[in-house]
């Protein structure tokens, strides 16, 4: 008999209770997924500190997501099969008062700490991402300044990490209305309530994958942080609570319960193998995540048909140690990652020994955070009673850390626009800045450091990113004037401020071809998710080159990065192919020799360096450029290299000032300041070269 049932405040009721939707098992406590935490946890924290054998431990992350799917999911249809409603008011209140208080106190401290010793733009930037995070919308904050997590060092957020713990949130923010609407569903069908409520959660799973599966190739960074991209993984953990009813009751059959026995262990294979096997080269998360969720499904799912039984997997999760170490895990989670980040910002990288002694010192504080904050929280019982208290403590949190992050930030902007870091450099005075009369090594600087980032070339359409796109981007200069062509990728697009000047000044109409990450040289692709190894790079390239020739311009300008990889011989045949290719438009080439690269990103550098401006000066990598050889000794014909290394570099050592001009932007590129003054020097060389093209 059905009977209809209120809604207390801050909960959704059902108009019936359908007592054929079956709870999501036996269990409310799993003392094997606790002690999966821990292997969760200890691959993340082995991966980041490069532990040998760990290529793959960022799969923890994933074995995260599989788990809250399960136990939220799990929790939910308890709740909606005991009471016929959700109260949402309980479950965002257990949320706030579980996640928030140990989050915000990470991110204050690293706020703080970050402010006493990090440079100004350092400050700055972690301010921006601590408040991003304290509202749980990291993962769209890296996605919008295009972080790749893969490629995070020293000089990455120190917390980075903070993406997972928004996608979870988010995750929280919606599942429950999916799990609601879907038992309303059920209810009214309650021969078929089970097989609705996995359909539900399995085209939703579906539609999250078939996402994630176009944009890992598409767009990486999107893919790995997003939401969208990542909620499978939730819905990996969500089927199998829809099934654990029905797993439940097989487990009463000794060929299921042998079954559970081959599940479990066969899962910890694929979660191990996947740490091993996996790294940074394989796109993920794509096809490769269904490794690590599916085997940490079947860990769960073996769980139920076995429990812990003698000889299971449950059984050495449940183990008091590691028990332990998963209860900590987030706490451990939420320290590692600052803890590594702000000490090698003054060490520089460290080897995995070292690395692994900061982990424990991480492990140590997550201690600490365990039985001083989360145990204390927990057993707080007006906190757990009532919801109203526990909201409270979350906002109180989020406030705390909104506030902390908005003054520290504040004060690095305050610092950073005073006129001690800032004044006016005439860079159209070729001569005051690059004269040999001026050899100033402090002071202010322009652009400013807080400004240098976005110091880029005009107009933006003139590269191309990851989009698919025109071949030809942009041109420069008079319309139906003589026609020049720069072409090249984010590297030779650095130079679009300078040739615009030329253009001007010669009447010319510049051309320009540039992709980001896409080289001028024939690369071979590789099968990783190198950005030149992507189809629609090798695509553009030929069709650049294509239009190039039916151009027939004046001059063609190359340019690009000069350490796409390590094997000079390789990297020369692929030059000459494009260049062999390029001859066919009859003009002559010139080859802009690549910028130094230096080793940190300047503009932050800077920012802790007004007094001393060669604390951020670096040594020029000494990487071969083979074309520039080839030229000299007349092996390529039609090519002429164009050199502005001296303007750059004293010797061997290169600067990132030159009397008060900031000439890069981040860790590789140009301010389009900078190319704009190096006009000049670029005009004499292509003069001296007789590469000026008559109008």
């Amino acid at each position: 008999m059905s009977g209809t049932t209120a809604a207390p405040p801050g909960g959704t009721a059902l108009a019936q209770r359908s007592t054929s939707v079956p709870p999501a098992g036996r269990e409310h406590f799993r003392t094997d997924v606790e002690g999966l935490r821990a292997l969760a946890v200890l691959a993340v924290v082995a991966f980041h500190a490069s532990v040998p054998g760990f290529s793959g431990g960022f799969v923890g992350v994933d074995v995260f997501f599989v788990i809250s799917g399960f136990l939220i999911t799990g929790l939910l249809l308890r709740e909606a099969q005991g009471t016929g409603r959700i109260n949402f008011a309980q479950f965002y209140a257990r949320r706030a008062r579980r996640i928030i208080p140990p989050a915000a106190l990470v991110l204050v401290v690293v706020a703080l700490v970050s402010f006493a010793v990090e440079p100004l733009l350092g400050v700055y930037n972690t301010s921006r991402a601590v408040l991003a995070s304290g509202v749980f919308l990291a993962n769209w904050h890296f996605i919008g300044i295009g972080t790749d997590y893969f490629g995070a060092s020293v000089s990455e957020s120190p917390v980075l990490h903070y993406w997972s713990l928004a996608v979870e949130e988010q995750f929280y923010l919606v599942w429950p209305l999916l799990v609601l609407v879907l038992f309303s569903v059920a209810r009214r069908a309650p021969l078929m309530s089970s097989r609705i409520i996995l359909l539900g959660v399995g085209l939703t799973t579906a539609a999250s994958f078939l996402f994630s599966l176009t944009t890992t190739s598409s767009d990486p960074t999107l893919a790995y942080m997003s939401t969208l991209t990542r909620a499978w993984e939730f819905g990996i953990g969500g089927l199998v609570a829809a099934a654990a009813h029905w797993l439940s009751r097989e487990a009463r059959r000794d060929s299921s319960r042998r079954i559970g026995f081959l599940l479990g262990w066969a899962g910890v294979g694929a979660v191990v193998g996947s740490v091993v096997v996996l790294d940074e080269s394989v796109p993920f998360p794509g096809t490769a995540a269904l490794l690590p969720t599916l085997g940490t499904a079947a860990i769960i799912a073996g769980g139920i048909l076995v429990a812990n039984a003698r000889g299971s997997v449950g059984a050495v999760l449940s183990v008091r140690p590691v028990r332990y170490v998963g209860r900590a895990s987030f706490a451990w989670y939420l320290w590692h990652w600052p803890v590594l980040v702000l000490v090698e910002g003054h060490t520089g990288q460290l080897g995995w020994q070292d690395r692994s002694v900061l982990m424990l010192a991480a492990l140590v504080l997550a201690v600490a955070t365990l039985h001083l904050l989360e145990i204390p929280v927990g057993r707080w019982k007006q906190l757990a009673r009532r919801a109203a208290p526990a909201t409270a403590l979350g906002m109180l949190g989020v406030t705390v850390t909104t506030s902390v992050a908005l003054a520290t930030g504040s004060s690095a902007v305050d610092r950073l626009s005073s006129t001690e870091a800032s004044a006016p450099v005439d860079a159209s005075n070729f001569e005051q800045v690059f004269g040999p009369d001026t050899k100033d090594t402090s002071g202010p600087v322009s652009p400013n450091p807080l400004d240098a980032p976005t110091d880029e070339p005009e107009p933006s359409g003139c590269l191309l990113d990851k989009e698919v796109g025109p071949v030809l981007s942009c041109t420069l200069g008079t319309a139906g004037g003589t026609p020049v062509v720069l072409f090249g990728d984010s590297h030779a697009h650095q130079w679009v401020p300078a040739f615009d000047k030329l253009a001007e000044d010669n009447g010319w109409e510049v051309f320009v071809y540039a992709k980001a990450g896409c080289p001028v040289h024939a690369i071979e692709p590789r099968d990783d998710d190198s950005r030149f190894s992507n189809p629609e790079c090798v695509r553009w390239r030929a069709a650049s080159i294509e239009s190039i020739v039916r151009l027939r311009p004046e001059l063609v300008v190359v340019s690009s990065l000069h350490t796409y990889l390590p094997d000079q011989e390789e990297v020369l045949e692929a030059w000459e192919t494009s260049l062999d290719q390029l001859r066919e438009a009859d003009a002559p080439i010139a080859y802009l020799r690549d910028t130094p690269k230096p080793v940190e990103d300047m503009p932050t550098c800077i920012s802790a360096a007004f007094d001393d401006w060669t604390r951020c000066s670096f040594p020029h990598d000494g990487v071969p450029e083979p074309v520039i050889q080839e030229s000299i000794t007349g092996r390529q014909p039609g090519v002429t290299v164009v050199d502005l290394l001296p303007y750059f570099c004293d010797g061997s050592q290169c600067v990132a000032v030159r009397n008060g001009l900031l000439l890069y932007r981040d860790d590789s590129h140009l301010t389009a300041t900078a190319a704009r003054s190096l006009a000049p020097a670029l005009a004499h060389e292509l003069e001296a070269a007789s590469l000026v093209p008559a109008s």
